[in-house]
């Protein structure tokens, strides 16, 4: 079974499992018979010269360029408008039509103001106890002198000022984007 081993290349077997085989024990081929080993090396492969150069790939965009960086917008920023007084208006009006063309209910959070487009957003804010609401631009007016926005009377129960009628607000606006669907959408519930 040794002449096997050795004649394979695997070197001797010891019967213990723990005991170590000592190198020596171990031998080549050209040791056991004086003569140099007449196993060779496979010979290395050859190589040309010349290594051609490499053809470029087609142009992929998706592999040189890197994407766009995606911007995203900060959130909308209130923008101070003006300080000023504001009046609430409701039952004379409530079911006519609106400058807009929308019909007025006075229990939407809806608003007058003079110049702000329609379908805007902005939020009106009582000075006198803190109380805020937002509503939607539909209507033009005041036209009371020294008053800036007339808002309905769902939103002055929520400012707080039904009772004064009259009362300092500032306002804010959300909005610059008009949105002429909504009074669309009321124009045909008529």
């Amino acid at each position: 079974m040794a002449a096997l081993a050795s004649a394979q290349g695997c070197g001797s077997i010891s019967d213990a499992p723990n005991r170590a085989v000592s190198p020596e024990r171990v031998s080549s081929p050209a040791s056991q018979t004086g003569k140099p080993s007449t196993d060779k090396a496979p010979p290395a492969p050859a190589f040309p010269r010349e290594i051609p150069p490499i053809g470029k790939l087609p142009y992929s965009p998706e592999i040189e360029l890197a994407p766009p960086i995606e911007i995203i917008p900060a959130p909308a920023q209130p923008t101070l408008l003006e300080t000023g007084l504001a009046s609430w208006y409701g039952p004379r009006f409530h079911g006519k039509l609106t400058a807009s063309g929308e019909v007025f209910n006075q229990e939407k959070f809806t608003a007058a103001h003079r110049t702000l487009p329609w379908g805007s957003r902005v939020k009106v804010i009582n000075l006198a106890n803190g109380k805020s609401v937002e509503v939607r631009i539909n209507d033009r007016g005041p036209f009371a002198k020294g008053r800036v926005i007339d808002v309905s009377r769902a939103a002055a129960r929520a400012l707080g000022m039904v009772q004064s009628g009259i009362t300092t607000v500032r306002i804010e606006w959300l909005s610059g984007s008009e949105t002429n669907n909504l009074a669309l959408d009321d124009k045909q519930t008529r």
